[in-house]
């Protein structure tokens, strides 16, 4: 698609790693491309590309370019979901493919939490089970404080644990070891302590340096995806969110010292108070842990043999959703909410004297959530409309066991 008043060209493709990847091109010459988390993404990184490039396009003009691309992202992502289910349902099974969800896991990932005030809060919020209210009393961290997430496979295949390194720096001043052996950088900006917004971007962009230095990019990931988040969090403070945060995007993405923009970080507008920081983390995780074809293959044969609107499978220590039915609904969206459900209610269950929580029904007018903890830590969550009754038949129990067996030896 040719960009109006230009000799610029927007196409969108699926790779030969089987993501969507986002081009622009100049006389068939690659200017830029990326292969975006979603949709939001392009409609960002295209805005920045046109004014560093001095391409005008009036606000109607620019969204009509939007909603053409739009509808090919939507169809091509449709396209990348049967190409994945083939790929499930291949009778030839490569020795990757039998490995279990765990046992993909690289054996170690380390992340590094670095950048201003809320990294533990996040922290906290996301593997400790707290409720926003409850991090207000967190001490600033000194040093730095090393958290460890072990993932047991719960097939019978293998009994090795991968495991997630989560280093959460303080004070300290980072040092090339600091560095070695990370995989991931997420970097959180306090969006409300404007005072601070220049220290903040030369300490980003150091950081990155550092990173790229002396880190470690995982090799499975594709050529334009990133190992660089940014959270620009607490937003939820601002009236006027959506505007603040494209311009904050903008500011941070310049590199105070070379002038020039960084595209390599991927940002997030996120707040403990809602469902933006699982959103957000649930994302950045999918990298370094990809959906299972298997595992998505079996939840929509489920969705299927129950009359289901969506099901999915979340990991509760990480918030990431391993994997879900064909929906239109936002996997990471609904990462979120459920998240916060099950908290409000793990923590109210001892009030009435009630032990761990087994199973969570919620029923409303147009449909019903149910929520199943199978394993200690992983959740199956089910969407069905509200006068589906096969699920609470004998007939449904057995398909729904069936299911967790399944899912217990994929896992």
């Amino acid at each position: 698609m040719k960009i109006p008043g230009s000799f610029f060209e927007i196409d969108l493709i699926i790779s030969n790693d089987n993501l969507i990847e986002f081009r622009i091109t100049k006389n068939k010459e690659i200017k830029y491309s990326v292969n975006p988390m979603d949709f939001s993404e392009i409609e960002y990184d295209l805005q920045a590309f046109l004014e560093d490039n001095n391409v005008f396009l009036p606000k109607n003009r620019f969204k009509l370019v939007l909603e053409k691309l739009e509808i090919h992202y939507l169809d091509l992502a449709q396209q990348q979901q049967k190409l994945k289910e083939s790929q499930s349902t291949s009778p030839i099974i490569s020795e990757e493919q039998e490995l279990s969800f765990a046992q993909r896991i690289l054996p170690t990932q380390k992340i590094l939490l670095m950048g201003g005030e809320g990294k533990s809060s996040i922290y906290q919020v996301i593997f400790e089970g707290k409720l926003p209210h409850e991090t207000n009393t967190i001490k600033p961290t000194r040093g730095i404080e090393k958290h460890e997430i072990s993932f047991p496979s719960l097939s019978s295949v293998g009994s090795a644990q991968q495991k997630l390194l989560l280093w959460d720096f303080g004070s300290k001043k980072q040092t090339s070891d600091d560095f070695k052996n990370a995989t991931l950088l997420l970097f959180v900006i306090d969006a409300f302590d404007v005072h601070n917004y220049e220290l903040f971007r030369e300490q980003l962009h150091e950081t990155i340096s550092m990173m790229k230095m002396h880190g470690s990019r995982p090799k499975f990931l594709a050529r334009n995806q990133s190992n660089i988040f940014c959270f620009i969090h607490k937003m939820d403070r601002f009236t006027n969110a959506g505007d603040q945060y494209k311009s904050l995007v903008e500011y941070f993405r310049l590199n105070p010292k070379t002038k020039e923009k960084s595209y390599g970080i991927k940002f997030f507008a996120t707040s403990i108070f809602d469902s933006s920081i699982y959103s957000a983390w649930a994302k950045i995780i999918e990298i370094l842990m990809p959906k299972s074809s298997k595992l998505n293959e079996l939840s929509n044969r489920l969705k299927e043999d129950l009359g289901l609107y969506a099901t999915m499978i979340i990991e509760k220590r990480t918030g990431l959703p391993i994997a879900s039915s064909k929906t239109l609904l936002d996997d990471n969206a609904l990462v979120g909410s459920t998240n916060r459900i099950l908290l409000i209610t793990e923590k109210v269950l001892p009030e009435y004297e009630l032990s761990t929580l087994d199973t969570l029904k919620i029923e409303t007018a147009n449909g019903i959530l149910e929520i199943r903890i199978f394993e200690e830590f992983y959740v199956l969550i089910m969407i069905y409309p509200p006068h589906e009754r096969k699920i609470s038949t004998l007939e449904g129990e057995i398909i729904l066991q069936e299911f967790i067996t399944d899912m217990r030896k994929n896992i």
